[in-house]
């Protein structure tokens, strides 16, 4: 089977190219420029790059996810790890023992506090699911759903909805004419403004050409933005920001405190907001949750899965006692998904009660529900399948490049689209177009 999946796959004049193994990696980046400036999505990847994000064992017998983030220089540099005479490592196996040599000289708490706090890198240690509910932030993210809404109230923005213009918004198309600024990358948050493109949303993403990027992803997460570069270093470009904001509601997807320090924060955005008659949603996702102790730290979807104690009953539902991330990155989607639902909410409350609206968005908070709302199977479903089937494990080591096609829905009421096709960063100018179905902003 090849592993090059239909939905990874662009055909323009017959070219059939991929950004997944198996496809013409050459021939997409025409299409989609190669943002990954650190260049660790390539083919030519050394394994002691790929391999700086995993689960390794500790040397107090505990788990510890490493994640190399968008550079891995800071987490090899925290464990010691001089990548030189390791780049012509022959396999990801041998880069992974290189790695775990490296952990077992280090405790839990001991590396935890050294990635996140010294070297500000993603990592966790792997908890069981009672471990993450005893942490104090575990008690202190425990009474959150999915999500959490918080109103600031305002005696100037009254109950409103958005302008709905040219004819085109229907129950078909729910959201057509709603702007929101998309400041996001990677998977999760991107995932929330394309689900309210999809919905009829005019989205507009900003990023910026010395930003690194997963360009891979963009054929994915593009579907229905339109996209622009500012450089928030220039007072010109932070001004334009500024004009975009307030016409738009805002989906801010990036590290806690990264677009503060540009102006852009959380007050700053709802003080910038403040003389406007309509009131602004504000949504933020990070990886651990907005309350207690681990808030401002960065984290990815296996970071959530191992904190959270998702990546042990993974692991444990395989018949072994030992984390193991998911396979595919369920809690990214999910919360994209979750994310938009709390927007909607939000959409609704604003509309009934005026004011302006954070929505609270986080992975952990998505798999703290799926632990508590969903669970595993019990053992005996597990020994019956085990009885019908070959047993497979997958242990933290081992990869899937293969899976079989997705299954089809039939569509419902909504009639899910997008406004404007996938494209490259940079290819829009920064403003909102008079006609909001424009396919190019010039």
């Amino acid at each position: 089977m090849s592993p090059v999946h239909p939905l990874c796959l662009i055909d323009p004049e017959g070219e059939k190219v991929s950004p997944m193994p198996g496809g013409t990696r050459a021939g997409y980046e025409k299409y989609f420029p190669n943002c990954d400036i650190h260049r660790l999505t390539e083919s030519t990847t050394p394994f002691i790059d790929t391999a700086t994000t995993n689960i390794y064992k500790l040397g107090d017998g505990k788990y510890y996810h490493v994640h190399g983030s968008m550079d891995t220089g800071p987490s090899q540099k925290a464990l010691g790890i001089d990548r030189t005479p390791h780049l012509t490592t022959s396999s990801f196996k041998e880069a992974c023992d290189i790695m775990e040599t490296s952990t077992l000289q280090h405790t839990a708490n001991e590396l935890d506090e050294l990635m996140n706090e010294t070297y500000r890198q993603a990592g966790t240690i792997c908890h069981s699911i009672t471990e993450y509910r005893e942490t104090p932030h575990g008690r202190a993210n425990a009474h959150v759903g999915l999500y959490e809404i918080h109103q600031h109230t305002s005696s100037t923005q009254h109950p409103s909805w958005w302008s709905s213009i040219q004819n085109h918004s229907s129950p078909a198309r729910p959201l057509f004419a709603l702007k929101v600024l998309d400041i996001t990358r990677i998977i999760a948050a991107p995932t929330i403004t394309r689900e309210l493109a999809e919905l009829g949303a005019s989205v507009l993403r900003i990023t910026s050409p010395h930003i690194t990027d997963m360009s891979q992803l963009q054929l994915d997460l593009g579907w229905g933005k339109w996209n622009a570069h500012l450089d928030l270093r220039k007072e010109e470009d932070r001004m334009k920001l500024k004009e975009l904001i307030l016409e738009a509601d805002v989906v801010d997807g990036y590290r806690p405190g990264v677009l503060q320090k540009w102006g852009f924060g959380k007050e700053d955005i709802l003080e910038m907001v403040s003389e406007r008659e309509r009131g602004i949603i504000y949504a933020h996702e990070n990886c651990y949750g907005w309350n207690g102790p681990w808030a401002h730290r960065s984290g990815w979807q296996q970071i959530s899965d191992a904190t959270t104690g998702v990546s042990l009953e993974f692991g444990r539902a395989m018949g072994i006692d030992e984390p193991v991330t998911p396979v595919f990155p369920n809690s990214d989607f999910c919360t994209g998904i979750v994310g938009a639902v709390g927007i909607l909410n939000a959409l609704i409350q604003r509309g009934e009660k005026g004011g302006s609206y954070v929505v609270d968005i986080a992975l952990n908070y998505y798999s703290q529900w799926l632990i508590n709302s969903c669970g595993t199977y019990p053992h005996e479903v597990w020994d019956d399948l085990w009885s019908r089937y070959d047993r497979f494990v997958f242990h933290s080591m081992d990869n899937m490049g293969v899976t079989k096609p997705i299954l089809n829905f039939v569509e419902g009421v909504v009639e899910p689209g997008y406004n404007v096709g996938s494209r490259p960063n940079g290819t829009d100018v920064p403003k909102w177009p008079v006609n909001l179905l424009t396919e190019v902003i010039v």
